[in-house]
């Protein structure tokens, strides 16, 4: 399964013309990463702010009329359906509220692709569950939007629904796998099944949150819109540090080949005076 050519994580051809002082890959991921940051959290806020105000009488309404329709509208098969789906996937993205069993995951995931010599699949992951992590603590205490007031098929401990953390949290997982089979192959069925896949487990993900009485449908809907940032936070924080990493590489080159000269220019020297 070879790399792609023209790699979305890969820089542009022409990035590495640029003129831009020079900075350690790290650093330029970090600087990207931190300023994704900042800028999600504060969307995050600004939506949820919102929707516990301004538009808690109209979008609000709407989101409690949908919690009410799905309560009243349960049957054993969907409750046991939604029931496996959330266990299920939780597995994976989350329990409870914490996010080790997704820390996990994308730990064997980068630790897979950088055994693959693939160090920007690998860190792409990385970076994205770290910023959905710190973004979705960073917003859930502070809208504190209370769960819909509807039967909790799930017992859930936790009253705050906003945004949906495990639906961003499949999000990153399953369209960040979605984005390394892109980058790696050009296998159309390969491409095809990740992107159906993602997309089943994310929506589904989704409704069972909703149908569950564990989140508003926008909480969900915010919640896929974060996973989405992260990843393409993550994907700007790559592209930044290959480009970086690539102007390093070719002042090294051009170093090593101003020394090579020079030796060549010594030995011519060191030959006309003998």
């Amino acid at each position: 399964m070879g790399k792609t050519s023209g790699s979305l994580l890969e820089p542009a051809t022409d990035a590495r013309a640029d003129d831009s002082p020079p900075q350690h890959p790290i650093r330029a991921a970090l600087a990207v990463t931190v300023i994704g940051y900042v800028v999600l959290t504060a969307l995050m806020l600004g939506i949820g702010l919102l929707l516990t105000h301004a538009l808690n009488g109209s979008v609000g309404s709407w989101d409690r009329h949908v919690s009410d329709y799905f309560a009243r509208h349960r049957t054993s098969g969907l409750n046991d359906l939604t029931k496996r789906a959330t266990s299920g996937v939780s597995k994976f993205v989350r329990v409870g509220h914490a996010d080790l069993p997704a820390i996990i995951v994308a730990a064997v995931v980068v630790t897979f692709l950088a055994r693959r010599g693939r160090w920007r699949e690998g860190v792409l992951i990385a970076i994205a569950f770290a910023l959905e992590i710190t973004v979705f603590l960073s917003v859930k205490f502070v809208v504190a939007r209370p769960r819909p007031d509807v039967l909790d098929l799930n017992s859930s401990p936790s009253n705050t629904s906003f945004p949906s953390g495990h639906t961003a949290a499949a999000t990153v997982l399953f369209v960040g796998i979605t984005i390394i089979v892109m980058c790696c192959t050009r296998n159309r069925l390969a491409r095809v099944v990740s992107t159906v896949v993602a997309s089943g487990v994310v929506g589904m993900v989704g409704f069972a949150r909703v149908y569950r009485g564990l989140h508003y449908l926008t909480d969900v809907l915010v919640g896929a819109l974060l996973g989405l940032g992260c990843l393409t936070v993550a994907v700007i924080a790559v592209r930044a540090a290959s480009r970086r990493q690539a102007r390093a590489g070719e002042a090294s080159a051009r170093q090593g080949a101003h020394v090579d000269r020079g030796d060549d220019d010594r030995i011519d020297a060191g030959v006309a005076a003998s």
